[in-house]
């Protein structure tokens, strides 16, 4: 283990570091840089080098892993312990450091809470010259807490003129304030994404945890938020559905006649688990200066079922307050059918896939692209979009009308999605243009809307991996099934095998430092497989079979484990759940094998396929015309085993008898 270290870190390069951090660490400025350095070191050496640091019996390296604690948790909280003991044992003075220490004088956030963001700044009285500055940029979506800065020192004076000069910053309470940055932090709680560098300053608020009534929460919302016409806030109503962010829905309804409770009943479907809202417009607006009824509809996906529900919108002009929502009808809800060309998985788009080689001239390249705007952050990138009008709210949620392109930074992949190759052309010119080029083309595709859609959501790691859910490519699964994998870094690993050792049913140890833990539904006789776990030495994989027990696993699995668990991005595993049965472990485990195959033939027996029309292989042998679709399927299997049949590295897995044994089974059982 040793040896490892030295071969990442050599000693003098952590001397380099170790004079750096002792030079910066005394002030809470230098304290930020340190951590963006120490951010900028892989996740999987990054405890390599904080234990390797520990070499360093420098004083001010005492203040470093106190740092580390505050800021990372029970991440790095074993590593920083075991260094400070060090110290301790070698005589010196492990006392915690002094962090901060002030008065509150006044906070401003901005006038903007309609859009799902808002800028905070917060200014203490620390005993300096000046005044100590917190600066936050909160999203109330997947982001949370986006980004925080500091500024020492300020002018009193020049602080507060800068604030009278802004006409968009309003005042508020010091409780506000901690509302505002514990409310953010709940989507980072929510979504396991990672708040912004600086918790050890910023714990203070959150520690506040101040509960606002529902009217002192409402009249918070509204006081930060811009008074729209009916039209308007109908369609932010759409876009405050999409990321779910349920406390500025509710600051919409009337004071007086809507309840909360009677919204949700109306507007559960778009909420549900794994639902994802597509499409959110407003059609039609009539109304008087006092009472408004609008017309509206959207278009959600949940589990490959696309819905179009249609809504009466009835709206009051509240005296002080602005537009509210007085009542919702849903007029209309149908399912659109999967050959309709409404339907989204039929329409096509355009993609341009790069490999970024210089991110810093490609935003250098993008900053000249009119009308783009920052859609939200992803875990490893940006989701940018290019619209064709202003962001004013008088058009809705949509895929393609309004839209441009949508640009997706993923890592080092940067994607170009448009409903017009010309578009794609036209991007392509200008990135290429100048003398170095910051990317790479990689590939053009053609795929289904809810496919791109699926992408933009920043949670697949790679592009390619979204054209695994094209039904007619190549590389598609011939019985239907495709193994999703969730991954998530691990910052507690007790709690993290506690929490598995609740869900699962059977568990095994594979060579390497590696366990796979197996959650089966249905009785003892027929179980099915329901999620797969596995666990290496900093990561944790969930996998299910679609997206439906995907979401429903990571809703058990996820559950207050933020402390515990970040969420990394998706993926889809081609060998499924049968990649693990190596020759070593088929030896260790003589009936896994077997057990794999029951479990999985059992989960497909059950499954609704897109190439069965949503029926599953048991609703299919019912009918003459599920068996003729069930016996293409069985056909296509036929093929796939005599093209791979000899060809090297290829297993099968499960063969065609198996699969018709499955049904034949089932069948006799019934009768």
């Amino acid at each position: 283990m040793k040896k490892k270290k030295q071969q990442l870190f050599s000693r003098s390069a952590l001397r380099n570091l170790e004079k750096d951090i002792s030079r910066l660490v005394g002030n809470n400025e230098g304290r930020l840089f340190v951590l963006e350095i120490i951010e900028e070191i892989p996740y999987d050496i990054r405890p390599y080098l904080i234990e390797g640091l520990s070499a360093f019996h420098e004083k001010e390296m005492i203040e470093f892993f106190y740092l580390i604690k505050l800021e990372y948790g029970k991440e790095l909280d074993y590593l920083c312990n075991r260094a400070l003991d060090k110290y301790k044992m070698s005589g010196m003075d492990i006392s915690p450091p002094h962090i901060f220490d002030g008065n509150f004088i006044k906070a401003y956030a901005s006038y903007s809470r309609h859009t799902g963001r808002i800028t905070l700044d917060i200014a203490w009285d620390t005993g300096g010259q000046g005044v100590h500055v917190e600066c936050f940029y909160l999203t109330y979506c997947p982001d949370g807490i986006h980004s925080f800065f500091l500024i020492e020192d300020m002018p009193l004076k020049k602080y507060e003129e800068d604030r009278k000069i802004l006409s968009d910053m309003l005042e508020i309470s010091y409780d506000e304030a901690c509302f505002l940055i514990c409310q953010a932090y709940a989507f980072n709680i929510r979504h396991m994404s990672r708040p912004a560098l600086g918790k050890f300053l910023y714990q203070k608020y959150l520690d506040k945890k101040v509960n606002l009534d529902y009217e002192k929460e409402r009249d918070l919302t509204r006081r930060l938020s811009m008074r729209l016409s009916p039209r308007q806030l109908v369609n932010n109503f759409f876009y405050a559905i999409k990321h779910k962010d349920l406390s500025y829905i509710f600051s919409l309804l009337s004071s007086k006649d809507f309840s909360s409770v009677s919204l949700l009943k109306q507007i559960k479907d778009m909420l549900s688990l794994g639902a994802a809202i597509l499409e959110g417009q407003v059609a039609e607006v009539y109304g008087s200066k006092n009472a408004a009824k609008v017309t509206a509809y959207s278009i959600s996906v949940e589990d490959r079922e696309v819905y179009r529900n249609e809504y009466n919108f009835y709206l009051v002009n509240e005296a002080g307050i602005g537009w509210s929502i007085n009542k919702i009808e849903k007029v209309k809800m149908d399912i659109i059918d999967a050959k309709s060309e409404s339907n989204p998985f039929n329409t096509q788009v355009f993609c341009r896939v790069y490999e970024v080689v210089d991110v810093d001239g490609l935003f250098s390249v993008l900053d000249r692209v009119d009308n783009i705007k920052e859609i939200e952050e992803l875990p490893y990138g940006l989701h940018m979009r290019v619209s064709f009008t202003a962001d004013d709210f008088n058009q809705g949620i949509s895929a393609l009308c309004g839209v441009v392109a949508d640009l997706v930074l993923n890592g080092d992949e940067f994607v170009i999605i448009a409903s017009q190759h010309s578009i794609i052309i036209d991007f392509h010119k200008l990135l290429t243009c100048e003398k170095n080029i910051p990317i790479i083309c990689r590939g053009e595709y053609q795929v289904s809307l809810i496919t791109a859609y699926s992408y933009l959501g920043g949670q697949y790691i790679s592009f390619e991996d979204l054209l695994l859910q094209e039904e007619n490519t190549d590389i598609s699964f011939d019985d239907g099934m495709r193994l999703i994998s969730a991954r998530y870094i691990v910052k507690d690993m007790e709690e993290v095998l506690e929490r598995i050792e609740k869900l699962k049913t059977i568990g095994i140890e594979l060579a390497g430092e590696c366990q796979v833990f197996y959650q089966l539904k249905g009785d003892l006789e027929e179980p099915w497989f329901f999620a797969e776990y596995m666990l290496g030495n900093n990561w944790v994989t969930v996998s299910t079979f679609g997206e439906h027990d995907m979401h429903l696993a990571r809703q058990q699995f996820e559950e207050k484990m933020f402390g515990s668990l970040e969420f990394d991005g998706i993926e889809l595993r081609g060998e499924g759940i049968f990649d693990i049965l190596s020759s070593e472990v088929k030896k260790e485990y003589p009936q896994l094998e077997t057990i794999l195959k029951e479990m999985y033939l059992n989960k497909w027996y059950y499954s609704r396929l897109t190439m069965l029309s949503g029926m599953s292989p048991s609703e299919a042998s019912q009918s003459e015309e599920g068996s003729r679709m069930l016996w293409t399927m069985f056909k296509r299997i036929k093929q796939r085993e005599k093209k791979e049949y000899g060809m090297a590295g290829k297993k099968q897995n499960i063969n065609l008898r198996e699969y018709i044994r499955k049904v034949e089974q089932k069948k006799e059982r019934k009768h």
